[in-house]
């Protein structure tokens, strides 16, 4: 399965293309220029920006076109971005056919543009119909020079109903605020009864103990504690929280540290974290929205190959 066929024509195709662990590479226009000599026209150029969005579009795009699970071509497609991605740091060439080849210069990832790419977008389509312009100069040719007598105008029946229901709610809506301020029953006053107040013995305050007070304090002080509100999770000017991922689960920390730097070589960040001797987890926080998690979770589980993804708590 050749990946860096796809992720050309996906490109030609949508001026953009995320590979997870290379990154965003798009495809940008450049504008005419004149150097007061020569006039050159405007071209195209290929780049490559770090980050961008999980997403499944070039999965999809190459299943469909292979006629495999979406599930095998994300297998195919992480699996090209690993060697990629050890390939450039090693010095060997990874091109994109026709379109240019991938470098690294200081940790990042660039892109060469092929000096002989040459790109003109699709141009607008336009559909002329000739059967219907034919038909509509034919209407127009057939149009008489004297004016048609006009048809007399017909009730709309539907607007005088509606106009009546309104009148009906409006009216009823009228009559009972009337009913209703006319016929409020007054409330009954509340007679307040003064009695004499008989002088009472003032009452000593009790006797505290030295002994107990440092238990009472520590006791509220721990009641208090208990009683303070957690304040609700905050999220970011678009709506997203932070959330820890878990994408593997390894028996031994060996093996979670060895999946942690493979990991991290093609661009992830993410880090361990022990539930007991026979449980490390490995985990990726993300920005999301809540109402996203789904869709994350699936698409985790697809890309990382992990089927116990999930929200650790």
């Amino acid at each position: 399965m050749d990946i860096a066929k796809y992720i050309g024509l996906f490109l030609l195709k949508n001026h953009f293309c995320y590979v997870h662990g290379l990154g965003n590479i798009e495809l940008r226009k450049i504008p005419a220029s004149y150097d007061n000599k020569t006039l050159q026209g405007p071209s195209y150029q290929v780049v490559v920006t770090p980050g961008g969005s999980i997403d499944d579009n070039l999965a999809n795009f190459i299943a469909v076109n292979e006629q495999i699970s979406i599930s095998k071509a994300a297998n195919a497609l992480r699996e090209y971005s690993i060697q990629s991605r050890k390939d450039i740091t090693a010095g060997v060439e990874v091109a994109i056919p026709n379109i240019g080849k991938f470098g690294e210069q200081n940790g990042k990832i660039f892109f060469i543009t092929d000096p002989n790419f040459q790109f003109t977008p699709a141009g607008v389509p336009t559909i002329k119909n000739s059967k219907q312009l034919d038909e509509q100069n034919a209407k127009l040719a057939q149009k008489p020079s004297y004016p048609m007598p006009q048809k007399a105008d017909s009730v709309n029946w539907s607007m005088v109903v509606l106009v009546v229901v309104l009148l009906i709610v409006v009216g009823g809506g009228s009559f009972g605020a009337y009913y209703y301020l006319n016929h409020k029953t007054p409330a009954t006053p509340v007679v307040v009864k003064h009695t004499d107040t008989l002088p009472t013995k003032p009452i000593a305050p009790p006797v505290v103990d030295s002994a107990h007070l440092a238990k009472d304090t520590t006791g509220a002080i721990k009641d208090s504690t208990m009683a303070a509100k957690v304040a609700p999770p905050l999220t970011d000017s678009l709506g997203r929280m932070k959330f820890k991922m878990v994408i593997g689960d390894y028996p031994t920390a060996e093996k979670a540290d060895r999946r942690i730097k493979n990991l991290t070589l093609i661009g992830n960040h993410v880090e361990m974290q022990t539930r007991d001797t026979a449980n490390y987890l490995v985990m990726m926080t993300l920005n999301i929205k809540p109402s996203d998690t789904t869709h994350v979770k699936d698409s985790l589980k697809r890309l990382f190959g992990f089927k116990g993804v999930g929200i650790m708590k």
